[in-house]
């Protein structure tokens, strides 16, 4: 058994390798979460929009009819609309997989688009920090910079590194991490809510949402509740991969970052927008 997930709650069975059969949440109740902060879930919390046959899919009814739909797709899956143009899913061990890779690559994307737009945010308004512009930072660093590495932004705690020394860091963390993962196994830990645990604590349970230790709050205890966070998890994972592609594009084409991007837009709607950028006059054809 492989530990996959980065955040999630367990099963009391592994991920089966069998071709999924007709949805058992077609149906189900009407209850709604009750948010991060308390309050009624509104009508976007109703599950039989995100699951079972009647669910929302990827074009308007009369466009696309469940009956289209090919039958891998019985909505058991968080987030599934229906889409699968090419055919990829067929085959149920092949879907377990993509469904577990899509995720891997959501909450990676989440990070990251979150660490892409903090440390530039915090250097425009006056952190320490070298190089807060993503693409920036290992040319400011390689001229003699040095990163503050546990982020401290204003000088509370002193970190500074060379790029060796946070290549050497990271290469190492992830090695390791990669390493747990593809073993199934690891060290002893600690996580809030569960106190101490050993690896084995993760044996028998759903790779792809493990919970326990990657659930302290026990956020996914009720089922009805964990069932609604995978699906707002998979589609924000879905923008954030969506978002990190764009902040790419937008730096290859303004030679900013993204921060910088948006305080140009807001303070000037009209004046800073995707026209006014791709017509400026340095990028007029010439000949």
């Amino acid at each position: 058994m492989k530990v996959q997930a980065l955040f999630g709650k367990g099963s009391s069975s592994k991920v089966t390798k069998k071709a999924p059969a007709k949805s058992t949440v077609s149906k189900p109740s009407r209850k709604s979460t009750k948010g991060w902060f308390g309050g009624e879930g509104g009508s976007s919390t109703d599950l039989g929009q995100w699951y079972g046959e009647d669910r929302a899919l990827f074009l308007p009814s009369g466009l696309l009819e469940p009956a289209d739909l090919p039958e891998y797709l019985n909505g058991e899956l968080a987030g599934d609309y229906g889409y699968d143009p090419l055919g990829l899913g067929k085959d149920a061990e092949t879907l377990a997989k993509y469904r577990s890779n899509e995720l891997q690559h959501a909450r990676w994307a989440m990070l990251a688009a979150a660490g892409i737009i903090i440390p530039e945010g915090l250097e425009a308004n006056g952190a320490n920090i070298v190089g807060g512009t993503y693409f920036q930072t290992p040319s400011k660093m390689l001229d003699g910079g040095l990163l503050n590495y546990f982020a401290v932004p204003f000088g509370v705690v002193s970190n500074p590194l060379p790029l060796i020394g946070v290549i050497v860091i990271n290469v190492g963390l992830m090695a390791a991490v990669e390493k747990f993962r593809g073993d199934g196994s690891g060290p002893a830990g600690y996580s809030p809510g569960v106190g101490k645990f050993d690896a084995d604590i993760f044996e028998g349970l759903d790779p792809d949402y493990p919970g326990g230790p990657f659930d302290p709050l026990g956020l996914a205890d009720d089922p009805e509740v964990f069932a609604e966070l995978k699906v707002k998890e998979i589609k924000n994972g879905r923008l954030a991969m969506i978002s990190v592609l764009a902040f790419a594009i937008q730096s290859a084409v303004t030679g900013e970052g993204p921060y910088a991007n948006w305080s140009k837009h807001v303070a000037d709607p009209f004046g800073y927008n995707l026209l006014t950028v791709l017509g400026a006059e340095e990028r007029t054809p010439t000949l």
